[in-house]
């Protein structure tokens, strides 16, 4: 397994030892996870991300139309040998 040197200022490096005797883990297995678990919440959505709790109806019925005109555009440039149709501009 490739390995980093990391240098901790005293007082983080005695919280991590801290911490690390109490969850009855090495120092290296707690901030492989404490890395670990930062890269997972980064790569995550938001909380809400996908909610349209914030659209009208209005917005919502607009969306919904151009995403099923986006789906079908996806779809007819799937069966057509000439190539994706050219972009449109909005």
């Amino acid at each position: 397994m490739p390995y980093t040197s990391v240098h901790f200022p005293e007082p983080l490096l005695e919280g991590l030892d801290r911490i690390a005797r109490e969850q009855g883990k090495s120092r290296n297995r707690l901030v492989v996870g404490s890395c670990r678990r930062t890269i997972e919440e980064q790569t995550r959505w938001p909380d809400g991300f996908f909610s349209n709790d914030h659209l009208t109806a209005e917005e919502l019925r607009i969306l919904q139309a151009e995403c099923e005109d986006f789906e079908h555009a996806i779809r007819v440039a799937r069966r057509s040998r000439a190539g994706p149709p050219p972009c449109a501009a909005p």
